[in-house]
């Protein structure tokens, strides 16, 4: 007798590539807006159109504070939305409004009054992390869970493995942008019309990419089992706030993190501690040599746990600002001790998606709906709020240690008071920020250790779910 060949089934976990690089389409746009924006809005502000830093900076954190509102409205409308497209996939045409608000912030005029100037700085600013950054971070993890099939080891990998074409993408954008900004800014003229044209030619080619995954990856409806019939309110979202730590504890990771980030004194500190702002350019290059570790993110993951990976990755991370503070702006040093300080970036960076999965999970296992966007809005308004934060500590900060503004990119001597404040922000108050950052990954490791009982009790609950849809054989 001839023995049947068994039937291959395809692995749920094995990759699918084309879906991976159509996917991180997006995220490489996104990033572009990032870098430019926390790395060189003040920069413009302060020194081509003459604003006073702590003014600035307090404006940045009101539009930011702004996101109370508009995480909670965008989680709500995500988790709420039922289209042809999906959940989440129509939202994607964001990514090309934020670049075009991005153009028009950097478009604003030195000869333009001052009050129109902090107004017009102010509106957009909204407009780019307010509104439409807003969706596309409220969208970003439902769409990702259903593009992927809601497969836990698939999204780590998605994330693991991202962070690879996420990083390289970013790096061109972040060697390219300081060395354009010194040869037609600070060697250049200086002007408006500079910034104009800088801006639109990182603009076009990002957006039209971002926008590439939209048309390229669909969403799995079978991800909503169970729960397609359910329509959230407020009351879901508020209770969701209040009966889940770990939303806040997470969010409390990422969202320090990005005060970091929104400190954005490193374009200072080259231009004016290292005397080139051209190098901060090569910056970006050190982060390729830790690209080779996100390779081993999901093994790292297996063996240690995110919040374990958050823990050493910080502490390391503060090591380096250390060296950066006692480096006296010598180059060698510098490099040295932002190359161990990137490596915070890497678990804060690429593991939100992992960290909000499981976030979900606990609102499912608790009895709530899973809202996914939902439980995204405290780790986004944290996120974007603390930004801010980190935006007006360095404008509040350097204005009072007596930084002087000028018009068209003056050459002045900056006082010893405001070199050694920019110094600070670029080490001693990123490590302490660092601090807070290992209290939360400790608390969030309770979360970890409680998934695997919280995913099996999901899975035999939607099993049984589907038992009881299915008709009985009489």
């Amino acid at each position: 007798m001839n023995k049947e060949k068994p039937i291959k089934t395809p692995n749920p976990d094995k990759m699918p590539w084309g879906r991976f690089f159509a996917w991180k389409t997006r995220d490489i746009a996104l990033a572009g807006v990032t870098i430019i924006i926390s790395s060189y809005l003040l920069l413009y502000c302060s020194n081509t159109l003459g604003l006073n830093t702590k003014i600035v900076g307090i404006l940045l954190l009101v539009a930011r504070l702004v996101d109370a509102v508009t995480d909670l409205v965008a989680g709500y409308v995500v988790d709420n939305t039922n289209t042809k497209w999906g959940k989440a996939r129509p939202y994607e045409i964001c990514i090309v409004l934020e670049w075009l608000c991005v153009v028009l912030l950097f478009a604003c005029g030195p000869h333009w009054s001052m009050a129109l100037k902090y107004v017009w700085v102010f509106l957009m600013y909204v407009l780019v992390f307010s509104v439409f950054g807003t969706m596309l971070a409220a969208s970003q993890n439902p769409y990702l869970i259903r593009a992927f099939n809601g497969n836990s080891k698939l999204i780590t990998k998605v994330a693991s493995y991202g962070g690879l074409v996420s990083m390289a993408g970013s790096i061109v954008v972040s060697m390219s942008f300081p060395r354009l900004y010194n040869a037609w800014i600070v060697v250049g003229d200086g002007g408006a019309a500079a910034w104009r044209k800088l801006l639109i030619i990182y603009a076009i080619p990002l957006a039209l990419l971002g926008i590439v995954r939209m048309f390229l990856v669909k969403e799995d409806p079978k991800v909503d089992a169970g729960q397609s019939a359910q329509k959230l309110n407020l009351k879901d979202a508020f209770t969701m706030l209040k009966t889940n730590p770990f939303a806040w504890s997470f969010g409390g990771m990422i969202g320090l993190y990005n005060l970091i980030v929104g400190l954005g004194a490193g374009s200072y500190y080259f231009q004016y501690i290292v005397g080139d702002a051209g190098a901060f350019g090569i910056v970006s290059a050190f982060a390729m040599i830790l690209l080779p570790l996100m390779l081993i993110f999901p093994v790292l993951i297996k063996k240690l746990g995110m919040s374990k990976l958050f823990i050493i990755s910080a502490a390391l991370s503060i090591i380096g600002y250390i060296i950066v503070f006692f480096s006296g702006g010598r180059l060698p040093i510098v490099y040295t001790g932002i190359l161990i300080t990137n490596l915070i970036s890497l678990p804060c960076s690429y593991l939100q998606a992992p960290g909000i999965f499981q976030i979900a999970n606990y609102n499912e296992y608790k009895g709530m709906h899973r809202m996914e966007g939902t439980s995204g809005v405290v780790m986004n308004f944290l996120t974007k709020a603390l930004n801010g934060v980190g935006t007006a500590l360095t404008g509040i900060l350097i204005s009072h240690a007596g930084f002087i503004s000028t018009t068209s990119n003056e050459v002045v001597a900056q006082p010893a008071s405001a070199l050694f404040m920019i110094r600070c922000l670029c080490s001693l108050i990123p490590a302490a920020c660092l601090i807070v950052i290992i209290l939360c990954a400790l608390h969030f490791k309770k979360l970890e250790k409680q998934m695997p009982v919280i995913e099996a009790e999901i899975k035999a609950h939607k099993e049984a779910l589907i038992s009881e849809s299915q008709p009985s054989e009489t």
